[in-house]
Parts: C-alpha cells; structure tokens; sequence
C-alpha cells in the first residue's frame, strides 16, 4: 500500500479529523440552538426552506462527483505520476464549480415561483440570496469534503470548516442583537460571508499541497528530491480511467440522487411547508434540523472521508469482498453505539429537551424529532451501502434500485396533508430498508453476500429498551443539569448492558486494531 495511505498516515489524518470534527460540531449546534431560538417563526420557516433547497440544488447540480472523486482520487495518488494527480484534482474542481454555478443561476431566476408554491412570505430575496450560498458553500464542499479529504488532508479541511462555523457564530450573535437585522435575509448574507472564507482557506491549502507534485511525472524513487519523497509516481502498469469510466459512475450515482431526493428530509420538509403551511411546518423544521446534526456526526458521516478513502484503498489492496462487509457492517454498529442514548432520551425525556433546547417556541417538536432519530437507525446503513455498491464497480444497483422507490413520494402525499407523522416517518424508515435490501441483493456473487450481524443487532435493541426503563423512574427536568444527567444515565446504562451482551462477532473483532483487541479482551465485551 502507499506510504501516502499507510496506518501511520490515517491515524495522523483521525486525529486531525476527530479534533476539528469535535470543535465543528460544537459551533454548528450552537450556531442551530441560536438560530432557532433568535428568528421569528416567520422568518424561522424561511430560513428552513431556503436551506432545504439549496441543500437539493447541490446534490442537483454535483452531478455524483462526490463519489467520482471519493473512489478515483486514492487510486490516482497510490499509482500515478503527481501531474496527473494535480491535474485530475483541479479538473474535478472546475467541473464542479461550473455545475454549480448553473444551478445556482437557475435557482436565483425561480426564486419567485418556488416561493409562491411554497406559500412563503418574503422570501424572494432570501431565496435569491441563498442561491449564491449554494454556489460558494457547494463548491466550498467540494474542497472540504472532497478533495481535501481524499488526500487526507484533514488538518486543512477542518480549519476550513472551523473558520465558517466560528464567522457565521459570532455574525449571528451580532446580527441578531439588533431587532431590524433578526431575519432570514441578514442570516444568508452571514452564510454568504462565512462560506466565502471557508472557500479561500480550503483552495489554497489544496493549492499549496499539490504545487510541488506538478513537476513530478514518475521519476525513480531514488531520483525524487527529499521535499517529494512518497508523492506519488506514475507506475508502467496502471492505466490512468478514462473521464467516460469515470462519469460513469458519476452519472449512476447522480440518477440515484435525484430519485432519493424525493423522499429525502428536504422534500419532506418542502411538501409540509406546502401542504400545511410555515407555521405548521416550523416545528418538523426545528426537529429535522436537531436530527440532521446528529446524521452528521454519526461516525459514518463525522469519518466519511476517512472510512470512504480507507474503505476503497484497503479493497483495492486486498481484493477482499468478505472484509468490506464486514467493515461496514461495524461501522454500523458503531454508529448505533452513538445513536441509541440520544434515541433513549428523547423518546423519553423529549418533551422537556425540545422545550430548552427552543427556548419554549417548539415544545411539540417531541415526538417529530424522536421519529426522525428512528429514521436514523434505518438511514445509516444506507451511506455504507452506497460505499459498497461504488467500491465493488456496481454504482448502477443504486440507481435501480432508487428508481424502483419512486411509489415512495405518493405515500407522502397521502400522510403529510393528515400530519399523520408516525405513518410518515414509518414510510421513511421502510423505503431506506427496501433501498439498502435491493442494493445489497445485487451485489450478491455465488461466493459471497453481505450479512448483518442480526444477534448482535437485537442486543442493541435489549440495552435501549433496559436504558429506557431506567431513564423513566429518574426524576426529571426541562433544565441544562437534569437534561446532561438523563444522557449521562441513558449513555450509561445502554453502554454498559452491551458490554456484558457482547454485540461484536467474532469476524468483527478480527477487524480491530491489536491495541483495542488487547483491551476489549480484558473486558466482557469480545463475543465467545
């Protein structure tokens, strides 16, 4: 495996990842909190929508790129010569960045339909101007999340993503201290200020990484000066994909988009504030926005680029589809492992957290943000089955099998107008287990096919149903210590019950650094 890829290498890029991810979130549930709490409903509502959008318009406008680069840029840096690596970087970059610049101008051009369809008030201008905030922070994505990540570069992108969060923070507090300046409008001009920093940051530590690999075109590695030593060098044997090769996949995953994106949470949030109104839908918006910093920093999506790039390297070394799905499918479990305390909470402590966490405008938030957090356990084995399908070259079954769940928009319509949410989030939770069911079916060989661990899986299920009991006979309390207590004993209690279940096979522990196999192994938690 390249020096570029090597255990030390992703261990240095975690630590970076972890730190920066950590202080990130810290400043986005704050930057979330102060929104929700600052903003008029009206303008609440607004705010929602318009990023609900952009959010579709970028997924629109990426054309799959995103897994364009995630699958081919360690590939290129563990084979090729450092030109064409600089070159398929800032190719990959431009094409982005002019996609987006398209749908940013349609976007600004449809401001005003969408916003009647919608029933919005006063948004036009909001909505124009969030059209430049999908142009700078998608393309600003693009280096983040991307590039940067791909390259292990994750010092960078975080800094990157650490000075958006910290401008937009402090923009917000001194924008809303003035009465006049308390709206969506003033809030799109800070996302359009802190989103510009973000993007000069990321380009130039991009530019400033891959600057000295242009002259590079496969020279000896005894002939490489020191400042290059374990860059990469074209190797005789591996051939450089064809762009078409590589839009293809691309294009798969694109086509698998925009089918997704009519049941995605925006669309959700899109068809209530339609059907129902912007005062009905704020509440659904507060609870989806809460539930979508969770998704975020889940270890699925808070490590994305670091599983993704890991995921796709360690395949192309070893050739081992049984090792992928075992990977992944511990992934998942560690994502559970996270997702169940707050899951516990909020199913019963969730009426006291909406309150504080809203400062009283969103109490009945409870149970919309409890089934968004239950669509999560579905939702997280979908981005490790997307992984799968484009490591293994079979993006297309996501594109089947996407299309195939097109039926799922019309039962939205049919649950959404009655706000029967229990019916909704139900229809959410089986199109994502039907979507990863058919992906996962056609990946299936004569020799191999991808398994959950079900055993382990119902032990999760024990441990939150005994954390929930717990939680229910302590006292309770819509203020910052009762709350901080209930997910200490929530986290607690669900945490401990797996230790003595003991919900890793076998295989899964396998898979496990020798230094954290040493210490499971002093503990409960290893399976017999």
């Amino acid at each position: 495996m390249s020096e570029n890829y090597s255990g030390r290498a992703f261990n240095h890029s975690i630590a970076y990842y972890v730190g920066g991810r950590f202080l990130n979130a810290v400043a986005a549930f704050f930057i979330l909190i102060w929104i929700a709490r600052q903003l008029p409903e009206n303008q609440y509502i607004n705010y929602v929508a318009a990023y609900s959008i952009i959010e579709m318009g970028i997924v629109l406008s990426g054309f799959g790129m995103e897994w364009v680069t995630g699958i081919y840029i360690p590939q290129i840096r563990m084979h090729a010569s450092g030109r064409d690596l600089y070159r398929f970087v800032w190719q990959s970059a431009a094409l982005q960045a002019l996609l987006l610049a398209g749908g940013a101008l349609i976007l600004f051009f449809t401001a005003p339909l969408l916003t009647a369809w919608l029933g919005l008030r006063d948004a036009q201008g909001v909505l124009r101007l969030y059209a430049g905030v999908m142009l700078i922070e998608g393309v600003s994505r693009v280096f983040r999340d991307q590039l940067l990540s791909s390259l292990l570069l994750q010092k960078a992108g975080q800094a990157s993503q650490l000075l958006r969060n910290v401008a937009l923070a402090g923009y917000a507090v001194l924008a809303f201290s003035h009465e006049e300046w308390r709206n969506a409008h003033a809030l799109a001009v800070g996302e359009l200020i802190a989103s510009s920093g973000s993007l000069l940051v990321a380009a130039w530590c991009l530019q400033r990484h891959l600057w000295p690999l242009r002259a590079q075109a496969g020279r000896p590695a005894a002939a490489q000066p020191a400042a290059t030593a374990g860059m990469p060098g074209a190797e005789p044997a591996w051939a450089m994909p064809a762009w078409r090769d590589m839009l293809r996949v691309g294009r798969n995953a694109w086509l698998s988009n925009i089918a997704n994106l009519t049941w995605s949470w925006q669309a959700v949030i899109l068809l209530a504030t339609r059907t129902l109104g912007p005062e009905a839908a704020a509440p659904l918006g507060f609870a989806r926005n809460l539930a979508e910093q969770v998704r975020k920093y889940l270890p699925s999506e808070f490590l994305l680029g670091i599983v993704r790039t890991l995921l796709v390297v360690r395949y192309a070394a070893e050739k081992d589809k049984g090792k992928l799905g075992l990977r992944a499918g511990l992934i998942y479990k560690v994502n559970l492992l996270c997702l169940l305390p707050l899951l516990v909470l909020c199913a019963v402590r969730g009426a006291e957290l909406a309150a504080f966490l809203s400062k009283g405008r969103y109490p009945d938030a409870h149970w919309l943000l409890t089934g968004w957090l239950a669509v999560l356990v579905v939702l997280a084995h979908r981005r490790l089955t997307d992984l799968m399908a484009h490591t293994l070259g079979r993006s297309s079954a996501t594109t089947r099998a996407n299309f195939v769940l097109l039926l799922t928009p019309l039962a939205l319509l049919l649950v959404a107008p009655q706000q029967r949410w229990s019916w909704l989030f139900a229809v959410l939770a089986l199109a994502e287990t039907v979507y990863s069911a058919l992906v996962l079916r056609q990946l299936r060989t004569p020799d191999w096919h991808y398994r959950l661990h079900w055993s382990g899986l119902a032990k999760y299920l024990v441990a939150g149903l005994l954390a929930a009991m717990v939680l229910a006979s302590l006292p309770g309390g819509a203020d910052a210590f009762h709350l901080a207590l209930a997910l200490c004993a929530a986290t607690g209690v669900s945490w401990g019950v797996l230790l003595l279940l003991r919900p890793l096979s076998a295989a899964e522990l396998a898979l496990l650094p020798a230094r954290a196999l040493r210490l499971l192994r002093q503990s409960p938690a290893v399976s017999s």
